[in-house]
């Protein structure tokens, strides 16, 4: 049942409960959006204390609610690789939630382990059509699953896909390279085992283990080991683009760029199933570089700064920008905070930024943050507040960005 939080019509509806629509049960939002058909009549049942109210809408009519936030679930598996498991005290409140929800893996693209699901949710998902769904998958082995896990449940995943995929529902999957577990054959193997399931399972992203200072006690994924992981799923991905008509199975930027080799042209992605994972980004950066006219209307001095992981690439920008009115640094700044293993952009966080520009501030006109540093209310991942009017965080888009430094 859905708590009513505000209604515009209906005002004796606050602080009631939505029980069903046309009969069916409403257990959260998404029910409400499934049987809440505008171009249909429809009976709304509510419980407000200890009455039961019936509300009728004809074709047309509409009734705005405002619900409470649905709880999502946690997850229930203690795998000793969890990112989140390994995060220190100090950070925004929400990042030490680790949830294992397919409701957010539908809006958000968020990965799941499936461990926590029923037959009935599975039911239930083919029922509202909540296509597509992201499984983080790491092995097909049921007994490397269950020992990566630490769940029983996990060994059930080609048996969970199978159902998923008889009710129409497209899945993405990942797996983590996780050195001297699930590399080398079991990488493999289990590539090969998804592939058995196109095309509901539709995509395949390979990314390494994510190894801070917190969690120095895992192995991360060297050159040698990035190599020999590009080589072989580069085979495996020319021949599912024979096969498919699509590459099925894609890498990680940050196998390529360890590796020591070129990032992909742009017909390896295909149509970038698995962009939000960090499978592309940079191809997409190159190519909006690329694109960029030859001359633009900036001046000043900036400074562009990034992780140590994107600077030959932010490097590449500043070619392309650099004239006469406008000179550009770079700034690669080192991850103090999660460890020098840590790269990305995306894990940098406020304290680390503000004590590498701590001595720099001055010299510039304008300094530019990487986008992704920061959530959609401006805040780092340790809450740290950069309040300097010369400091803005970057859209996604350089267009963009060269439109806001005009």
């Amino acid at each position: 049942m859905l708590k009513v939080l505000q209604s515009n019509k209906h005002r004796i509806l606050e602080g009631a409960k939505l029980l069903k629509i046309n009969q069916h049960r409403v257990l959260d939002i998404f029910d409400y959006l499934f049987y809440n058909d505008p171009t249909k009549r429809r009976i709304f049942i509510f419980s407000i204390k200890d009455r039961k109210e019936t509300i009728y809408l004809n074709p047309g009519e509409e009734m705005h609610l405002v619900f409470e936030e649905p709880e999502y679930r946690n997850c229930e598996n203690d795998c000793e690789y969890c990112f989140v498991k390994g995060l220190p005290r100090g950070l925004r409140k929400e990042l030490y939630f680790r949830d294992d929800d397919y409701r957010l893996s539908f809006l958000f693209g968020n990965f799941l382990s499936l461990t926590n699901l029923s037959l009935s949710d599975i039911k239930r998902i083919k029922k509202l059509r909540l296509s597509p769904l992201y499984v983080s998958v790491h092995s097909t082995n049921p007994v490397l699953r269950k020992k990566l896990f630490k769940n029983e449940r996990a060994g059930l995943l080609i048996e969970q896909l199978k159902k998923l995929i008889e009710g129409n529902i497209q899945i993405h999957c990942q797996i983590v390279v996780i050195p001297g577990l699930t590399d080398g054959k079991n990488l493999t193997r289990s590539v090969h085992d998804l592939s058995e399931l196109f095309p509901g399972v539709s995509s395949v992203g390979i990314v390494p283990l994510g190894r801070t200072k917190f969690l120095s006690h895992l192995p991360g994924v060297d050159k040698r080991l990035a190599r020999c992981i590009v080589k072989a799923m580069n085979i495996l991905h020319k021949n599912f683009k024979k096969k498919f008509k699509k590459g099925f199975v894609y890498l990680a930027d940050e196998f390529f760029i360890r590796a020591g080799f070129s990032i992909p042209g742009r017909d390896y992605y295909d149509d970038f199933p698995q962009y939000e994972n960090g499978i592309g980004m940079v191809r997409e950066l190159l190519d909006e570089i690329d694109s960029l006219p030859v001359k633009n209307k900036i001046s000043g001095k900036m400074l562009f700064v990034t992780g140590e992981l994107a600077y030959p690439y932010i490097n590449y920008l500043k070619t392309k920008l650099m004239g006469k009115k406008l000179k550009i640094d770079v700034l690669p700044v080192r991850n103090r905070f999660f460890g020098k293993t840590v790269t990305v952009s995306g894990l940098l966080v406020g304290r680390d930024i503000h004590d590498a520009l701590n001595p720099l501030e001055k010299k510039y006109d304008r300094i530019i943050l990487p986008p992704n540093c920061v959530n959609d209310k401006g805040e780092f991942l340790d809450d740290y507040k950069i309040d300097n009017e010369k400091i803005i965080i970057s859209p996604y888009s350089i267009k963009e960005l060269l439109l806001w430094l005009q």
